[in-house]
C-alpha cells in the first residue's frame, strides 16, 4: 500500500468515529493504539487532550508543539416536545439548513442508540412566507420515532443526550477527492499519526509534542489546559479551513488541490512572520505545495497556542475542506499529505540555530 492509500483509510477510519466535544475519547483511543509502537511518551491533560512526546537526545532542546482537534460538531437534546420530538442545542457552530432531512443518531447517557432524521415540515404544508426563511437552531428538532415525550423518557432519553450527524463516506471517481463525516477535523488528526510515523525514526533536535486536543469546536479549550502543560517555544494548529471553491463564496483564495494553506491571520491570531518565512523556504527547498490566506472567518487552537507560557511562534496550517460543519465534508487527500511533508521536513531540518534566527532576542 502506497502512502497515499495508506493516508486515505486512516482518515476514513478517523471519520467514522463519533466523537463530539466533551466526548472525544474513542478518538484518543485510536491514537493511543496508532502511537503504541512510535515510542513517543504519552500523557493526558485534565481536560482530555493527549499529548505524545518524542524527546531529543539534545539537552535543552526547542519545543515544539503541533496540535490537532479530536472534537467534532453535533448536537445535544435541550428539550422533548409533547409529541416525541427531540428539540436540539447546537455543540459548534452549525448552521441547521444543512441538517434537514438528513439522518441523526441518538445516543443515551446509558449508550443506548436510535437511529431516525432531522425534521422539517414538508415543502407542501408551509406557510407562504416560511419559504424564503432559513431554520434557525431553535427550531431544529430530530424525530426518532416516539410517539410522545412519555415514550421518549420511558426508553431512557433525556436532556443532554447526543445526537450525532451521519454523513456517509464518499469515494469519488477521482481517487484524490475524499468526502465524509466529521472531516473536520478528522483530516488534522491523520496529519498528525502521518507526521509521528514519519519521524519516529528519526533524531531530532527538537523535543516534539504531538496534541490531539479537546473541545475546540466550543472555544479552543483543550488547547488552552495542553499549551499550559507543554510550554512550547513553537506552537502549531492543524485545522481544516473553508475553500472558496464553489459557487456563492465570499472572495478568498483558499481552494481543494492547492497544497497546504499557510494562515497568516484570523480573528484570533497574527501568525508569527518570521514561522511562516520558514515555512516558506521548506515548501520551495522540498517542491512541497503551499500558499498563504488570510481567513475569512473562523479560528484554531492557534488563538490559545499563543499563550503558552511567555507566549510562542505560532502558526496555523490550514487544510482546505468543502462543506465545513455539515454531514459530509470533502477534502484532497494531496492537500493534507502536503500539509503532512511540510511539517516533516520542517522537523528534519529545525534545529537551536533556526530557532534562534527565529526568537526575540
Amino acid at each position: 500500500m502506497d502512502k497515499k492509500e495508506w493516508f486515505k483509510n486512516r482518515l476514513i477510519k478517523y471519520m467514522e468515529i463519533e466523537a463530539m466535544s466533551r466526548y472525544e475519547e474513542p478518538v484518543a483511543n485510536e491514537l493511543k493504539e496508532a502511537f503504541k509502537d512510535l515510542g513517543f511518551e504519552v500523557s493526558r491533560d485534565n481536560l482530555g487532550s493527549i499529548i505524545f512526546l518524542k524527546k531529543s537526545s539534545k539537552k535543552n532542546a526547542p519545543k515544539i508543539m503541533i496540535a490537532a482537534h479530536m472534537d467534532e460538531v453535533g448536537f445535544m437534546v435541550r428539550n422533548i416536545d409533547k409529541k416525541g420530538q427531540l428539540l436540539l442545542s447546537p455543540i459548534g457552530g452549525i448552521w441547521p439548513t444543512t441538517v434537514i432531512g438528513t439522518k441523526a443518531k441518538l445516543v443515551t447517557d446509558t449508550n443506548k442508540t436510535f437511529l431516525g432524521v432531522f425534521g422539517h415540515t414538508s415543502i407542501h404544508i408551509m406557510q407562504e412566507a416560511e419559504l424564503a426563511k432559513a431554520i434557525t437552531n431553535n427550531e431544529l428538532f430530530a424525530d426518532f420515532g416516539f410517539k410522545s415525550e412519555e415514550d421518549a423518557l420511558s426508553q431512557g432519553v433525556g436532556v443532554g443526550d447526543l445526537v450525532y450527524m451521519s454523513g456517509e463516506t464518499i469515494l469519488f471517481n477521482d481517487p484524490n477527492l475524499l468526502g465524509g463525516k466529521a472531516m473536520d477535523n478528522r483530516a488534522g488528526i491523520t496529519v498528525l499519526e502521518y507526521v509521528a510515523k514519519e519521524v519516529a525514526n528519526k533524531n531530532l533536535d527538537v523535543d516534539l509534542y504531538l496534541v490531539g486536543t479537546v473541545q475546540e469546536e466550543v472555544g479552543t479549550r483543550g488547547a488552552r489546559s495542553s499549551v499550559s502543560l507543554v510550554k512550547p517555544n513553537i506552537a502549531i494548529a492543524l485545522d481544516t479551513c473553508a475553500s472558496h471553491d464553489t459557487p456563492n463564496t465570499i472572495a478568498g483564495n483558499t481552494s481543494l488541490y492547492k497544497g497546504a494553506a499557510l494562515r497568516i491571520k484570523d480573528r484570533g491570531t497574527m501568525m508569527d512572520p518570521k514561522l511562516v518565512k520558514e515555512f516558506q523556504k521548506i515548501s520551495k527547498k522540498y517542491d512541497i505545495p503551499a500558499y498563504k490566506f488570510v481567513a475569512m472567518g473562523g479560528g484554531t487552537d492557534a488563538h490559545e497556542l499563543q499563550f503558552a507560557k511567555g507566549g510562542a511562534a505560532t502558526l496555523t496550517i490550514s487544510l482546505p475542506q468543502r462543506y465545513l460543519h455539515s454531514p459530509i465534508g470533502v477534502c484532497a487527500i494531496s492537500d493534507l499529505m502536503a500539509a503532512g511533508d511540510l511539517l516533516i521536513n520542517f522537523l528534519q531540518d529545525f534545529n537551536e540555530d533556526i530557532w534562534n534566527e527565529i526568537r526575540y532576542k
